[in-house]
């Protein structure tokens, strides 16, 4: 993934607080940073500002460590040519995750859409310019596109679990209807990361059932599913790890 650089930082700031629908005057008061601080900084001038409070107005942003944070549900609004869209994803997408984008086919002036980028989940609301009326495949690498017949505007968003096991429901379904085996092996893929990395949490436990129950409802055979696990557990140097017969 590349890294943002001390210049690229400022305009990638901007963007991020665009997307967000962000004032000034808030960001000042979660972050510390005087308001005619921040406003010269984001216009790429020169500010001292400290590498501490930097860290916190990306962490107020959704970012940590160079990635868009896995714990909140990230929440952004883009139109037209969705250049702040295309700035942020750009520096960020990692070629080691895959990225999923949700869409459905509802009538209406904006679109709702989901990026499941990794772990971390974009919620998005995409609304037509005057002479422009892009979509986020059109402008961002996206290694699935999923289409629901579920309205997106109405999945709900009260918790980060909650979006995110619907999201992976509504997958299972589109799957289903149509029998994408692709699909179906992109879940058994996001099976082992769990199972590999994050099952001690109650969240990874319920992750990890949602992608069984699509694996058995797909067709998929349970000696298939335990050689990818297996395999996976291989990989990470787990060799404590019974071979599957």
């Amino acid at each position: 993934m590349p890294s943002l650089t001390n210049e690229q930082l400022p305009a990638f700031a901007a963007a991020l607080i665009r997307l967000r629908g962000e004032t000034l005057g808030r960001i000042a008061e979660a972050t510390g940073i005087r308001t005619a601080n921040l406003s010269v900084w984001l216009r790429g001038k020169e500010q001292v500002i400290s590498a501490k409070r930097l860290v916190g107005l990306l962490h107020h942003l959704g970012m940590e460590g160079g990635r868009l944070r896995t714990d909140v549900l990230h929440q952004w609004q883009d139109r037209g040519a969705l250049d702040d869209s295309r700035l942020v994803l750009s520096l960020l997408q990692a070629n080691n995750q895959p990225v999923w984008l949700f869409q459905d086919e509802q009538p209406g002036l904006i679109k709702t859409r989901f990026l499941l980028a990794g772990d971390a989940l974009i919620r998005m609301e995409i609304e037509p310019g005057v002479d422009q009326a892009l979509d986020l495949a059109t402008v961002v690498r996206v290694d699935r596109v999923i289409t629901t017949r579920a309205a997106l505007a109405g999945l709900p968003i009260d918790s980060l679990s909650s979006a995110h096991n619907v999201l992976l429901a509504l997958a299972e379904q589109a799957a289903a209807d149509v029998g994408d085996e692709e699909l179906l092996e992109g879940l058994i893929y996001r099976l082992a990361e769990t199972v590999g990395s994050n099952v001690s949490s109650v969240q990874g436990w319920h992750q990890l059932e949602q992608a069984l129950r699509f694996a058995f409802n797909s067709g998929a055979q349970p000696g298939d599913i335990a050689r990818v696990v297996d395999a996976h557990f291989r990989s990470s140097g787990n060799a404590d790890m019974p071979p599957t017969e």
